[in-house]
């Protein structure tokens, strides 16, 4: 009788885990580590022969200047570096979205992984807080490509942990939420999820990703 019910358990839970078929991760804290602001800052103040305390100026003017007129960060620093006739090398562009990209922390694991999912026909997606400017920023250096939908609060007018940013996710995947897995760093946009119907899961690490996704049968 005991292994009877031992068995049932086991493949009631594997059915469970079977029905998931689409894989919603945060991006902040899942798809990237720890910014690096003192990485961007130390190339500005040095190609644009900036002190600490000047930067932080300009860095205000250039919050405005996108605000105000939806001047991206490149541009801003190009025009700056033209208001006060600095000549900036053929490479500058290139070498500063190489600094961006790399202070913003990318976990290639997490990436890999996301692109080992979409090579199995899984479909992908994105639900991230985060303001339009900074999502400007990720949206020129492609960090958004492998997710569809891609869902930021800035455009879809919610944000996590509030229930209306999963009900809009919900609605835009068109899927049952007990079929969708979760991963977010937050504990508070984990319960909320779970409040959602959602399989969700705590982010810890590529490596544990990889383990509740294996659970689930997913890879």
């Amino acid at each position: 009788m005991y292994f009877r019910k031992f068995f049932l358990t086991l493949m009631t839970s594997s059915a469970l885990f079977a029905t998931s078929n689409t894989v919603l991760f945060d991006f902040g804290g899942v798809m990237t580590g720890e910014p690096n602001r003192v990485l961007v800052m130390n190339f500005l103040c040095e190609s644009l022969e900036l002190m600490p305390s000047e930067f932080e100026k300009a860095n205000l003017e250039k919050r405005q200047a996108f605000l105000e007129h939806g001047i991206n960060d490149l541009q801003f620093w190009l025009e700056y570096a033209s208001k006060h006739n600095i000549s900036l090398p053929k490479e500058w562009e290139q070498e500063f979205k190489g600094v961006l990209k790399n202070a913003i922390g990318i976990n290639d694991e997490m990436y890999a992984l996301v692109e080992e999912l979409k090579s199995k026909k899984i479909p992908v997606a994105l639900l991230s807080n985060i303001d339009k400017r900074l999502s400007t920023i990720l949206r020129e250096l492609d960090l958004y490509y492998p997710f569809e939908p891609c869902l930021l609060s800035c455009d879809i007018g919610a944000e996590k942990p509030d229930l209306r940013a999963y009900e809009v996710a919900l609605n835009h995947l068109n899927t049952p939420a007990h079929q969708i897995v979760f991963f977010d760093d937050r504990e508070e946009n984990i319960e909320a999820a779970k409040q959602a119907g959602l399989d969700a899961i705590l982010f810890e690490s590529a490596a544990q990703a990889r383990e509740e996704l294996a659970k689930r049968n997913l890879l």
